[in-house]
């Protein structure tokens, strides 16, 4: 399995006392309700040595995430690199939180899951011709909320 160079283990936290643990982490139920509330996120993918970050309208079912895309550069990264990143986010009234999926994204071509697909529904928010579709499985799915200051 490929190093996740996307998101490398985060930096330890300083010691300094707080009132109030500035990021509360979810869990796995929380992050699948929040992914599943959401329609927008960014897809990170590889580029050779370049990270590439591409907004994308997405769908979460069944413990997996999917989109819509155009053939192009962005196919041609997940066809060369399969592990993605995914990031879905919200702030709002004082409050905010992110959801971070790692996985590994595969076009689908099965009529079957083509046809599960599209009972889901997702249509592209641009008028774009988008007629290939992406799954990502996860293997790794963490979050966290936060209490904004000021």
């Amino acid at each position: 399995m490929d190093k996740d160079i996307l998101h490398p283990d985060p930096m330890p936290e300083h010691d300094e006392p707080q009132d109030q643990a500035p990021a509360e982490p979810l869990s796995d139920e929380q992050c699948w309700e929040l992914l599943g509330e959401s329609r927008f996120g960014r897809l990170g993918t590889r580029d050779g040595d370049e990270i590439e970050i591409t907004p994308v309208n997405f769908i979460a079912d069944d413990g997996k995430l999917y989109f819509r895309s155009a053939r192009g550069s962005k196919l041609l990264r997940l066809t060369l690199y399969s592990q993605v990143a995914f990031e879905v986010d919200h702030v709002a009234g004082g409050q905010a939180w992110s959801v971070i999926v790692r996985g590994h994204a595969r076009t689908l071509t099965d009529p079957k899951d083509l046809e599960r697909f599209e009972r889901l529904d997702l249509r592209p928010w641009l008028d774009t011709m988008k007629l290939e579709v992406v799954e990502i499985d996860p293997y790794k799915v963490t979050g966290r909320r936060f209490s904004l200051q000021g």
